[in-house]
């Protein structure tokens, strides 16, 4: 009797016990989907961090643009008219349709320097020049132009005369006049090297001719003005740097033009921060010329 007793408890503890769910086993369509996504995960993860790095090229991410279209815009020029061509183009535009405003010219001329067309930058402000002849932005825009013109020609023909002059022409001791002296000079090389040193000089005297010009403009239109005594020191400097490039100290005309600079400045600032650096220059550029001619 307490066998049954504890048979019966044995059931009774048996059915108690959750019974253990069995996995079902996959069906053949899920096995087959399974298997395909295993053997194309390395094709997947490779598309998707493609599809990131061109997110990140064409949206611009981390690099302060905005993306491809950027790109496309500057290689076909379509830059929203940021180009110094297309800015050109617009203000010659604006100066068609207003020619006599003068800061129209002046803006057109500034970006024909930037596009290295200084050419077209004096043609725009001469035209300027014709509106406004006393138009002090214009004519000193002018001047700056020829100036670096003539400091351009300044610096080619130094080239052109140390090329000259370090090419030993002559043997050391030999008279360069003398026949075998003259023999030794005339050939091709030498007479290239003579040529290019008198045509940089030509156009060194050309440049600082029109520079002075352009000045002396400055200094007409300033006359009576606050700017004019600024200008006579601007317009005594670029005679002085005339006489001494070219080495000519006799140059009348360049010493003229910085003596009568400096007497109109100091007559206009006898107290002024250069007064006394112009008195000094003045007395020197005095000594080169006859009390006749003064």
């Amino acid at each position: 009797m307490a066998r049954g007793a504890a048979q019966a408890q044995r059931k009774r503890q048996a059915q108690a016990q959750p019974k253990k769910k069995q996995r079902a086993v996959p069906s053949w369509e899920e096995q087959l989907f399974f298997s395909r996504l295993r053997r194309h995960a390395k094709v997947i993860y490779v598309l998707l961090a493609l599809a990131f790095a061109i997110g990140f090229v064409a949206f611009g991410v981390g690099s302060g643009s905005t993306g491809i279209g950027d790109s496309l815009r500057g290689l076909f020029g379509g830059n929203n008219g940021s180009s110094t061509s297309s800015r050109i183009k617009d203000q010659q535009q604006k100066i068609n349709a207003h020619p006599n405003d003068v800061q129209a010219y002046l803006t057109l001329a500034t970006f024909y320097q930037q596009d290295n067309k200084p050419s077209q930058a004096v043609s725009t402000l001469e035209r300027a020049a014709k509106v406004k002849p006393k138009n002090l932005d214009v004519l000193n825009g002018l001047a700056r132009i020829y100036r670096g013109q003539a400091e351009t020609a300044q610096n080619t023909w130094a080239t052109a005369e140390n090329a000259l002059a370090e090419s030993n022409l002559a043997p050391p001791g030999l008279e360069p006049n003398s026949t075998l002296g003259q023999a030794l000079t005339s050939d091709p090389v030498s007479q290239q090297l003579k040529t290019a040193a008198s045509d940089a000089y030509f156009k060194l005297t050309a440049a600082f001719t029109k520079a002075e010009n352009a000045y002396k403009r400055v200094a007409t239109a300033a006359r009576g003005t606050p700017q004019e005594a600024n200008t006579q020191l601007q317009l005594a400097s670029v005679a002085i740097e005339a006489i001494q490039t070219s080495g000519l100290s006799g140059n009348t005309g360049d010493v003229k033009t910085a003596i009568a600079a400096y007497k109109r400045y100091l007559k206009l600032e006898p107290n002024g921060v250069s007064a006394k650096q112009a008195k000094q220059t003045l007395a020197q550029l005095q000594a080169l010329i006859p009390k006749s001619q003064r």
